[in-house]
């Protein structure tokens, strides 16, 4: 990955949530509502970003992780983590990357929901839900 983000360090946004689930996690932009779907892989390249990695610290990783072969789907998550907007930039600590491990490796998946949070969340209180008997 030869642009202008390759050498550029990139944190998650402090209004970016990642949230740990058995088989990978969930990632909501609370700025845009838009939440994303991770398998377990995709979730650790977005934990790579929690303190600030650069895209070439995160290949690395991944190629320890077992992706040899598959590192243009996590250049591909990569770009789209920060196309999403769901990194900011961030000054490179020197000679610290993060530490984040797999236990098995699988192809990155990291899907967006099409749907805001907002459009899908009901409240308790709506008059059309239909009340507990």
């Amino acid at each position: 990955m030869r642009n202008q983000f390759s050498d550029s360090c990139w944190r998650l946004r402090s209004d970016v949530v990642s949230t740990v689930l058995h088989n990978g996690g969930v990632i909501l932009d609370l700025r845009s509502k838009f939440f994303f779907s991770a398998n377990s892989t995709a979730l650790a390249i977005v934990q790579m970003f929690e303190t600030g990695a650069t895209p070439a610290q995160v290949l690395e990783a991944s190629q320890k992780w077992g992706a040899n072969g598959d590192l243009p789907a996590v250049q591909q998550v990569i770009e789209q983590i920060i196309a999403e907007g769901l990194v900011e930039a961030a000054t490179p600590v020197a000679g610290v990357a993060p530490d984040v491990t797999v236990a098995a490796w699988l192809l990155p998946v990291l899907s967006k929901h099409n749907e805001p949070l907002q459009r899908i969340m009901v409240s308790a209180f709506d008059p059309g839900m239909p009340l507990a008997e």
